[in-house]
């Protein structure tokens, strides 16, 4: 009899786990399935947010497409009147009239104001009422190419997105190797592709590595590095025509 109860025992027990199991592998496949359906979403999730970070990056270009940067200038050089100051630096540094088109909408300096002992200035960004002002100023800041007031090296530049930007910086080694090359120019175009120009003809690049394979076929090209400075931004300026 003991026997017998031990074996009903034995078996119930043994319904019961077939049961748990059974119970298990349904919830194992129910979650597998909800994995794949959120793998799936994540998927088209992930498709839908790269064309609207592009979107948001463009439109956040555009919105300084007005803008220009000035780097280089020490701190309180601008004595309390920054868009006075900005006119005396197109004068003095580019010999433009700061009168007629070049309205300015805004000018100040990025971030807070540092401590006494900081070695750094903050950038100037100025914003013109005209585009044309904007392109005016960086054409003739590029065609001048070395700038300077009162004894500082300063830089013109454009005003681009933080993510811009750094879709230009994988190209700082190609440039570099372009700077050192003769009979030869080179431009970033918008947003981050480099045309280099070779004998008046002009190849496009979206990857450093495309340029780089282009670069190896011009090693006939004399080399010559030309002189250059390069500040605590990692921004140059040339004699030759270059766009950073």
């Amino acid at each position: 009899m003991e026997l017998a109860r031990s074996l009903a025992c034995l078996q119930t027990t043994v319904q019961q786990l077939g049961g748990r199991l059974t119970e298990a592998e349904t919830r194992i496949s129910n979650l597998e399935d909800g994995c794949c359906t959120r793998e799936k979403t994540l998927g088209q999730v992930g498709k839908t947010v790269e064309p609207l970070k592009e979107r948001v990056n463009y439109l956040e270009d555009a919105g300084r497409r007005n803008n220009v940067r000035i780097v280089g200038v020490k701190e309180n050089s601008e004595a309390g009147d920054m868009e006075k100051f900005v006119r005396t630096l197109l004068e003095e540094c580019l010999d433009m009239e700061a009168d007629g088109g070049f309205e300015i909408e805004r000018a100040h300096r990025c971030g807070p104001k540092p401590n006494a002992d900081a070695k750094f200035s903050w950038h100037i960004l100025v914003k013109f009422l005209r585009f044309s002002a904007r392109e005016a100023v960086l054409c003739t800041a590029r065609e001048k190419g070395y700038t300077e007031w009162k004894g500082q090296r300063i830089f013109f530049s454009q005003d681009l997105s933080r993510d811009t930007i750094q879709k230009r910086k994988k190209y700082d080694e190609v440039k570099r190797q372009l700077r050192s090359m003769t009979n030869v120019s080179y431009a970033m175009l918008y947003p981050d592709t480099l045309r280099i120009t070779v004998n008046n003809k002009c190849h496009l690049f979206t990857t450093p590595a495309e340029a780089k394979a282009f670069i190896s076929t011009l090693r006939h090209i004399s080399h010559g590095i030309d002189k250059r400075i390069e500040n605590e931004n990692g921004l140059f300026n040339f004699k030759k025509k270059g766009v950073v």
